[in-house]
């Protein structure tokens, strides 16, 4: 089921950790979304038969792949503890190891811990492969049901889509390079399968900031959103405004039980929200401050579609659009246009692509690796 890899002779300069790793700049290659720069490619990780997504990027340091060491450990039933600058990491089924935390097989890196994928791996028994096209490498024991082949088709559509460094909304596009980011919030509903059929047909990607509830209701729609390769984000559990904002700890709680919910139906985390009614003027420091200590990157949007008011007007839904998308472009904005996953923008959904892509624009899901929109102008 595994290959083994081999580098030919003009490879020699690139670094061998599990297969054949590109290098960058002085031979270290620095994953795409990493806040210490961008490669050409970002790297993937997976355990068993299930992509491991971080608030970070795995990192190649010095030749080695570094990863989070809490978000990696978890997916392989593995508790951390910190003690004394070592770290001990210990199996549900008994098993432990503790490593130094000596800038070797461990280090920090923007205020997380990073640790040595082929030592976390070998410690507790996990063999390692890699798949080139996707740059992804896996950990597997007998957990694993999938192949490789089987691994990369399952997650080929996410990993192509977040392959690569994304231009930041808010900013001016480069030349010739105009990108456009519609979501849609408080699904997944009955409409999913529609809207996703809608996205195929005209080759357009986009993101999802979905419900926990919702999500429990609709898993198939869910799963097909993540394997064509669109983006996820969290959009919190009750959608009731007293309820999320109760306190700065029940809205963390809210997305972190989302996120339970996505890993459930999907095999997938995320660190994208989006919450309740918009950011301002409830979601204030206090509360930014908890979703961010865990990871989370704020988003909104700077243009409204107002679906959510014109279910019965689908074309003042376009004009609102169309308006605001040519405003924008004359001002050299990048659209985070805001939708919901409901009848009306379903329907009218068809000519407002075609009419954005008449304007030059490229559709592109929001990525974590993004710096992120919000109106609290919050970059965390």
């Amino acid at each position: 089921m595994k290959k083994v890899l081999q580098c030919s002779k003009w490879m020699l300069s690139l670094i061998l950790i599990f297969g054949c790793v590109f290098s960058a700049g002085k031979g270290n290659a620095i994953a795409a979304g990493s806040s210490a720069g961008s490669a050409a490619s970002s790297v993937f990780v997976a355990v068993n038969d299930t992509l491991v997504t971080y608030p970070m990027s795995p990192v190649i340091h010095s030749g080695t792949l570094y990863v989070p060491v809490v978000q990696t450990a978890s997916a392989m039933n593995l508790s951390v503890q910190y003690a004394q600058g070592k770290i001990t990491l210990t199996h549900r089924g008994g098993a432990s190891a503790t490593l130094p935390a000596d800038g070797k097989n461990t280090f920090v890196k923007n205020g997380r811990t990073m640790i040595s994928f082929r030592i976390l791996s070998e410690k507790f028994g996990f063999s390692l492969s890699y798949l080139p096209k996707q740059n992804l490498y896996r950990a597997f024991n007998g957990g694993a049901t999938l192949t490789d082949a089987q691994l990369a088709d399952k997650y080929n559509g996410y990993i192509q889509q977040h392959k690569t460094q994304a231009q930041t909304p808010g900013s001016k596009p480069a030349a010739n390079a105009r990108m456009i980011y519609i979501t849609f919030d408080d699904g997944p509903s009955p409409y999913t399968p529609q809207l996703l059929n809608v996205l195929s047909q005209y080759k357009v990607k986009a993101t999802f900031f979905m419900l926990g509830n919702q999500i429990a209701n609709h898993p198939q729609s869910v799963a097909r959103i993540v394997k064509e390769g669109h983006g996820v984000g969290l959009h919190g559990m009750t959608h009731q405004k007293n309820k999320f904002y109760a306190s700065p700890y029940s809205a963390l709680n809210e997305m972190n039980m989302d996120n339970a919910k996505l890993h459930e139906a999907a095999n997938v985390y995320t660190k994208l929200i989006r919450v309740p009614y918009g950011s301002k003027p409830y979601f204030t420091k206090a509360y930014r401050d908890q979703t961010a200590a865990n990871g989370y990157h704020l988003w909104d949007w700077n243009i409204d579609s107002n679906d959510w008011r014109y279910q019965s007007n689908p074309q003042k839904i376009y004009d609102n659009v169309i308006r605001d998308v040519k405003n924008m472009k004359s001002k050299g904005i990048t659209p985070v246009v805001l939708f919901h996953d409901q009848h009306a923008t379903v329907t009218i959904l068809p000519q407002l692509i075609k009419a954005i892509q008449a304007e030059g624009y490229t559709f592109k899901p929001l990525t974590s690796d993004m710096k992120p929109l919000n109106f609290w102008n919050d970059e965390r």
